[in-house]
């Protein structure tokens, strides 16, 4: 009955409490002592149950396997049947058992991870649910506060001289200085641009960028592709001044930046830079390494 599906079994504890000891020598001793097996595969079994949610939500969607009506009732025994549908068993300890080698190898990783000894110490809390949507930075309404802000900026290795080309990373707000040799960076053996190198620290290799002098877009993906995009700052007459030839007061569009936003949370930032390279072949040309 849900009752019995509540409460672990022998096999249970003792699998969960082998598993907090290996965590616990990996760690340092920094992990706290457990309580009792059975109070922590309950703490495993709820803290896992909005993952296991998601991850039957990715399920459905990528394969399009129907999910059960069990699914649909919420109960003792949904843990139960998610762990049926996603074809995994209900002792989830298991899987580190039935891969030792490769599992022990992994949490030993893992417990050696900077953010990982940061939340034992207590320096940071842990995730919560339901977690927010990443989004890129807040943009001020007026341009001219982006003007200012870079006016100020100095590159950071010519001993205090402004910019010529600071350029805003819209993922994390850092300010470079692309175009220029002074911030150049090694990449695989190859020298690129503080841009470039910023889209492998920041990105992973993707870069949404806003150059403030050019009041322009910049899109990079790897070392080679990249493209300019229409920014999401408008004059009174609705449109863009790329270049800030005209000099009009420019005013952020929140349409438009929604719409840069949702290029990047959908991880169509490539897809993007193909597309306008295929339409101007001007583009394939550009090294944009050095950007």
């Amino acid at each position: 009955n849900g009752m019995d599906q509540e409460n672990p079994t022998g096999e249970e504890e003792l699998a969960i409490l082998s598993l907090h000891k290996t965590l616990h020598r990996c760690t340092g001793s920094a992990l706290d002592e457990a309580p009792s097996g059975w109070h922590l595969w309950r703490s495993v079994r709820a803290g896992i149950l909005p993952f296991l949610k998601c991850s039957a939500l990715f399920f459905h969607y990528l394969n399009g396997v129907p999910a059960p009506p069990d699914l649909q009732v919420s109960g003792a025994s949904h843990f139960e049947h998610l762990c049926n549908y996603l074809s995994l068993p209900t002792n989830l300890i298991r899987l580190f058992q039935e891969n030792s080698d490769i599992m022990n190898s992994l949490i030993e990783s893992w417990c050696q991870n900077s953010e990982v000894k940061r939340y034992l110490n207590g320096e940071r809390g842990a995730i919560s649910y339901p977690r927010g949507a990443n989004k890129l930075i807040d943009l001020p309404e007026d341009y001219s506060s982006l003007i200012n802000q870079a006016s100020n900026f100095s590159c950071p290795k010519s001993g205090g001289d402004k910019s010529r080309a600071p350029t805003l990373c819209l993922v994390c707000g850092s300010l470079l200085c692309s175009q220029s040799y002074c911030c150049q960076a090694e990449l695989e053996g190859e020298d690129v641009g503080a841009c470039t190198a910023h889209t492998y620290s920041c990105g992973s290799g993707a870069g949404i960028f806003l150059r403030v002098r050019e009041c322009q877009v910049l899109f990079l993906a790897g070392k080679t592709k990249g493209c300019f995009y229409s920014p999401p700052y408008l004059d009174d007459y609705g449109e863009t001044d790329q270049g800030l030839r005209r000099g009009n007061p420019l005013h952020l569009c929140q349409e438009r930046f929604r719409k840069i936003q949702k290029l990047w949370q959908q991880h169509s930032i490539t897809e993007e830079i193909g597309h306008a390279q295929e339409a101007n072949q001007t583009l394939v040309g550009i090294d944009w390494q050095h950007l």
